[in-house]
């Protein structure tokens, strides 16, 4: 069995054409990178960037971002700790720079912390803050004359949202999930850092209890951590689920991972899959080419390498998790799909 089918479906799209009637690149307002961690956005933000047209905000949900400062932001590259992603020119959130406090030179002006996790999945406050946060990024890229072009690896289950009081155009980005996890467990597991891990249990606990997620949680025995910082509640999970097994990681990661991309395949202009885009010289082509005819973009992926991680020694039944998760969260009422039906090329029903 395929895991890329039963974990994930595919919307409508029609970025892989270009206009019926003419070649020329449509311009669009913005662009949009949904993605997960360790799926590979960065490196698709990345060829973004190395465009002259662009302004391209990196991880724009990420909690650092209510706190940096200008000190901070040159300080973090792709140098100061184990990224695995592609080097960059300049630092993540050099973008940035031009938009902290004008008080205070602490933290991005508009973004709340809770944009990062505590409201990863729609709640009762709604999403006007994030949607007038994000707009504000929109328009200081047009004001210097950029194209804005959006990286996240939060926005998921907003994306629907997002595209539909922005606009823009929306690329959704896919990886293998058991690899996508395994690249998650890596750090655990050769460094002891356990924040990709974390931050999966502590969305599904912090979901709207209510929600499929928030059952989920409970489901999980994820108990809800306090009102805080995210810090704090960070180590509030670690203290109450750690040492966890490799199983819980990957049910709390296939909950996620399914309900994240349930939401934002309806907001699809293109689905990118980096495992193909790692491999296939005419996918690239292809990836290119709706960039271009869509966007105006010029970007290639000729360097695209994702590394594969070999999960042999793992005790773990995959598939069986995997159905077992889809079970569950069609008991606690979300509408994970069948069989999706793929076409050849974009992923384009």
């Amino acid at each position: 069995m395929d895991i890329q089918q039963p974990l994930l479906d595919f919307a409508p799209s029609s970025a892989s054409s270009e206009s019926d009637k003419t070649n020329t690149p449509t311009r669009r307002s913005a662009v949009f990178l949904h993605g997960g961690w360790r799926c590979g956005s960065t490196y698709v933000w990345s060829r973004l960037r190395e465009c002259a047209e662009t302004v391209c905000f990196y991880e724009p949900f990420h909690e650092v971002l209510a706190r940096c400062t200008a000190k901070r932001i040159r300080r973090d590259t792709t140098l100061t700790w184990n990224s695995r992603h592609p080097l960059l020119k300049s630092p993540y959130r050099d973008e940035y720079l031009p938009l902290l406090s004008r008080l205070t030179r602490r933290g991005v002006r508009r973004y709340r912390e809770e944009f990062a996790i505590s409201e990863y999945f729609p709640g009762e406050r709604g999403m006007h803050a994030q949607l007038a946060y994000l707009r504000q990024l929109v328009r200081h890229a047009q004001r210097v004359g950029k194209q804005p072009v959006l990286g996240f690896s939060r926005s998921l289950a907003h994306a629907g949202v997002i595209k539909e009081a922005l606009g823009g155009w929306h690329a959704v980005i896919r990886r293998d999930p058991r690899q996508q996890w395994l690249s998650c467990r890596s750090y655990r597991v050769a460094e002891g850092a356990l924040y990709f891990e974390l931050c999966h249990f502590l969305i599904l606990a912090l979901a709207p209890p209510q929600s499929p997620a928030g059952w989920y949680a409970r489901f999980l025995g994820l108990p809800r951590p306090p009102a805080g910082r995210f810090r704090e509640q960070l180590r509030f999970m670690e203290r109450a689920v750690w040492p966890w097994t490799d199983e819980l990681s990957y049910r709390a990661f296939v909950g996620v991972s399914l309900l994240s991309y349930e939401a934002a395949m309806c907001a699809a202009d293109l689905i990118i899959d980096l495992d193909r885009l790692s491999t296939e010289h005419d996918y690239r082509n292809e990836v290119s080419a709706a960039f271009f005819s869509q966007c105006g973009l010029e970007v290639r992926f000729d360097d695209c390498h994702i590394a594969a991680h070999d999960s042999s020694d793992l005790a773990l039944d995959f598939p069986a998790i995997e159905n077992d998760v889809r079970r569950l969260l069609r008991v606690f009422g979300t509408q994970t799909r069948p069989e999706p039906q793929l076409s050849p090329a974009l992923d384009v029903p």
